[in-house]
């Protein structure tokens, strides 16, 4: 899943909108490599899915939520060049 935006919500929760992601794969629970090329910079826990506020405009994403600090900057996440890999 490519990652298009990164929003902080109070209380330690990230929220990282993805595109590419395959609605028949559940990914609630499931571990990711935080990846750009052959770079991995951490591993990530999705936690849960919220719904986007402007969803009509941006139908082929998705948000998913993770508890875990998130070491990508606002700018890497809107690069579109960030990928989340399952692990």
């Amino acid at each position: 899943m490519k990652i298009r935006e990164k929003f902080e919500l109070p209380g330690g929760i990230t929220i990282l909108a993805c595109a590419g992601y395959d609605p028949k794969c559940n990914v609630i629970g499931k571990t990711f490599s935080l990846v750009l090329g052959e770079e991995v910079r951490q591993t990530l826990t999705i936690s849960g899915e919220r719904k986007m506020a402007n969803q009509m405009s941006n139908l082929d994403q998705r948000a998913f939520e993770t508890s875990d600090v998130v070491s990508l900057s606002q700018e890497e996440a809107r690069s579109g060049e960030w990928q989340l890999i399952g692990a």
